[in-house]
């Protein structure tokens, strides 16, 4: 078995309201959840699984070098 390092992801969903339909923000700004998961398509359903409404995107977030 092989051990697969966790990395941090940022997934972007749609909230939906009460009757669940897809609730856009007026701010234009989409809502989002970070999680760590070995690849990005465990990080979709994790994300899927915390909030309960589509995700629309996912990122890797790298860590970044200091100098």
């Amino acid at each position: 078995m092989q051990i697969t390092p966790k990395r941090s992801y940022r997934c972007f969903f749609t909230p939906l309201d009460r009757f669940g339909a897809p609730d856009l923000c007026e701010s234009g700004v989409q809502p989002f959840v970070q999680l760590k998961e070995a690849d990005a398509e465990r990080a979709q359903r994790a994300a899927h699984h915390v909030t309960g409404c589509p995700i629309t995107g996912v990122e890797r977030l790298d860590d970044v070098a200091t100098a």
